[in-house]
């Protein structure tokens, strides 16, 4: 039985479904045709496309909502060194208005604008982040908060090679009063495991490089153990 034989006959109206069946395909052919052309893919049968940046990603979700269908766009980035399933946004932001679904005829040109929306965020993110010196100053400024921001702030002045400024965000880290959540603890145990590598360049980016590696295998993406060779010469090796 096909899939709109299984929800009719769980009791759906055969016209919702058909809605419901338009309305996806609307937005995933909106998403494909604005997306795929700047080599964005889509993760799996989600609402989801993802821009590789090899030690980054930049994510587009073209979120549902649970009161109507339509789309709200949500544009974020997020950074591979520490590894999770699920890629929470280190930097995101929602775009624009819930989009609604009524009909095909009214839908279908505001999800293409709202795609195109999203392959334009893109972009601006891609130029935001074009190098690892920006990336660095981007978290350098972005240390207000503990926790995550001075996390990946630390990482980043560990891979450029300023040990002393990354060993005191790390030291802040493991001096954080935190909740006690698990989470919280587990970053606070892996953060004094990579300090402790800060003497020795070399193995500090290994280290990241095999969490970055762990990262990309957990959420499907493939493997690329020469993600950090972009980063440049801005790195300390021996």
């Amino acid at each position: 039985m096909g899939s709109i034989g299984r929800l009719a006959s769980a009791g759906l109206p055969v016209s919702d479904i058909g809605m419901q069946s338009d309305h996806n395909r609307l937005v995933n052919d909106a998403a494909k045709s604005a997306l795929s052309p700047i080599g964005c893919f889509r993760m799996g049968r989600s609402r989801t496309w993802i821009s590789d940046q090899r030690y980054w990603v930049i994510q587009i979700e073209f979120q549902p909502s649970g009161w109507a269908k339509g789309s709200y766009l949500n544009i974020g980035a997020a950074w591979l060194w520490y590894a999770r399933k699920g890629l929470p946004f280190n930097v995101g932001y929602r775009v624009g208005d819930f989009v609604a679904f009524e009909n095909v005829e009214q839908f279908a040109p505001l999800i293409a604008q709202m795609a195109m929306r999203a392959a334009q965020e893109v972009l601006a993110i891609k130029t935001k982040f074009k190098t690892f010196e920006d990336v660095l100053d981007y978290f350098v400024h972005h240390t207000a908060h503990d926790g995550w921001p001075v996390y990946h702030a630390a990482v980043a002045m560990g891979l450029a090679g300023e040990i002393t400024a990354s060993k005191e965000l790390f030291h802040r880290l493991e001096a954080w009063r935190s909740n006690g959540a698990d989470w919280e603890q587990k970053l606070k145990s892996d953060s004094l495991a990579l300090a402790e590598l800060l003497e020795e360049p070399a193995e500090f980016r290994r280290a990241v490089l095999r969490i970055i590696g762990e990262c990309r295998a957990l959420n499907g993406l493939p493997r690329d153990p020469l993600c950090l060779e972009s980063i440049g010469s801005s790195i300390v090796a021996h």
